[in-house]
């Protein structure tokens, strides 16, 4: 069934610097010129903003999308207190693309505060541990060097000092692939013990476990994550606004519930075959999805080398979300963890707070191994797990909160994970190669982007496929 999500079209125009106003004047200016066609695979951002470069430069555009709505991994759960969100998180102020999309569209922002009392709680090896307490807790079992380190602090402690990336490039250049390492195997070269690779494969940042991401992935993250001048924003409404706009603002046709089974690149057009039996053809395919559901779709001709091990072997994170609420309004926050970090399977612990700083509920996260152990459960079980890991860490929080939804990337059909990264070995093979154009069909999405984090990531891979396909089609 076809899903018509535009209502109108009003792109303003981003100063891209990559020539689409003058070669749109040269095919509105030549009535001979065929206008060329492109489908595009996925309405998460990437292929929303692509979509927005193509209808600006002239291109006959149409969207397919296998669920039943678009925005992909940017997910804003509004009819939850707090509307939490359950994939991208959040922005900073340099997004500059991101911001830019909103300010030409009136998606407002806001920054987010962070308080410095902000209470965080230690649940490790079945027993509570304030930061206070961390350095001569009985639990404590980080050698005598480490004792001082906080537990979420200890990948950063072994990263930051000899990191030797200086430019958000350098994680690919081939004069840094010797790092192109086990993350775990790194951390122990720097002189982490075991017991602090224990805790710092308690969710690692975008991968499910140290020894089985890159160091070099380890090592961009940190570097990432270094800016000082970066400030936390949000988008006021939730993310889920900036791909609702984008697509309002599109004249092409978006289909949803479109399951992709084959793409088929001749010398002249490329067409997708849908699990419903409906087909598309264009003269260009621009396919933003993960590597993770792109896998299972037949190619033909099949894309051949280290392209297709990276398509067949790119890694995802696999996260589990719990959303809790408040029974009741909470009045008071003494003896409440809102944030905790633990060893158990629940992992992580925030609060959901409204654009007002009110706090509305939690969200549990747990990744890799944890996250396909709640992935296992049903949603009764995974009640019966939290609750009962609740009353272990705070007794009186288990009898205020109640579970209302359970998101599970690692088993989402349409992701397969939350998002990529990079196995040991894999960015010295994989990183230059992967995002290449293949016959007709062409490359975007958070999983070829080089240089920008999060969101900002996927604004960044399209512009860059865009500027690989005006160069054929000019």
């Amino acid at each position: 069934m076809k899903s018509r999500l535009i209502k109108r079209r009003h792109f303003l125009g981003l100063t891209l610097g990559l020539g689409l106003s003058s070669f749109s004047s040269r095919l509105k200016g030549n009535s001979s010129t065929k206008v060329p066609s492109v489908l595009i695979l996925g309405a998460g951002l990437s292929g929303l903003y692509s979509a927005l470069l193509l209808e600006r430069a002239g291109f006959l555009v149409t969207i397919l999308e296998g669920r039943d709505r678009i925005g992909g991994r940017i997910h804003t759960l509004k009819d939850l207190p707090g509307s939490p969100e359950a994939g991208a998180q959040g922005l900073s102020n340099l997004y500059s693309r991101l911001l830019s999309l909103g300010s030409r569209y009136g998606i407002q922002f806001q920054r987010r505060q962070r308080s410095a009392r902000a209470k965080i709680l230690f649940y490790i090896d079945g027993k509570v541990v304030s930061p206070a307490q961390w350095a001569s807790s009985d639990v404590n079992q980080l050698s005598q060097a480490e004792k001082h380190i906080l537990p979420p602090r200890l990948m950063t402690h072994y990263l930051r000092p000899n990191n030797p990336l200086q430019n958000r490039e350098d994680w690919i250049s081939s004069q840094y692939w010797q790092l192109d390492i086990s993350l775990a195997d790194y951390l122990k070269s720097q002189g982490a013990s075991d017991e602090a690779l224990r805790l710092m494969n308690v969710y690692p940042f975008s991968m499910n476990q140290i020894d089985s991401a890159s160091a070099l992935w380890g090592l961009r993250n940190d570097l990432l994550s270094q800016n000082p001048t970066s400030k936390p924003m949000r988008i006021i409404g939730g993310n889920s606004l900036l791909p609702e706009t984008l697509a309002a603002n599109l004249s092409s046709s978006i289909y949803l519930r479109k399951i992709i089974e084959e793409i088929r690149s001749s010398s002249e057009q490329v067409t997708v075959y849908c699990s419903d039996g409906s087909s598309y053809s264009a003269d260009y395919a621009l396919c933003t999805l993960p590597f993770s559901i792109l896998r299972q779709i037949k190619i033909d001709p099949p894309i051949k080398g280290k392209q297709k091990e990276a398509v067949n072997n790119l890694p995802y994170t696999r996260v589990t979300q719990v959303y809790l609420s408040f029974k009741s309004p909470l009045k008071t926050r003494e003896n409440i963890p809102l944030r905790l970090w633990s060893d158990s399977i629940l992992e992580q612990i925030f609060p959901v707070k409204d654009e007002q700083g009110k706090v509305k509920g939690l969200t549990i996260w747990a990744n890799g191994d944890n996250a396909d152990r709640l992935d296992c459960l049903s949603t009764r079980q995974i009640s019966q797990v939290v609750k009962s890991q609740l009353a272990k860490i705070n007794p009186d929080l288990t009898n205020m909160v109640d579970i209302k939804r359970v998101t599970t990337w690692g088993s989402d059909p349409f992701s397969l994970g939350a998002y990529s990264h990079f196995a040991p070995g894999q960015i010295s093979q994989f990183s230059n190669i992967m995002a290449r154009p293949w016959q007709r069909i062409y490359f975007a999405g958070e999983h070829t982007g080089i240089i920008a984090p999060g969101m900002e990531k996927a604004l960044e891979s399209a512009e860059r496929a865009i500027q690989e396909l005006l160069a054929i089609v000019r």
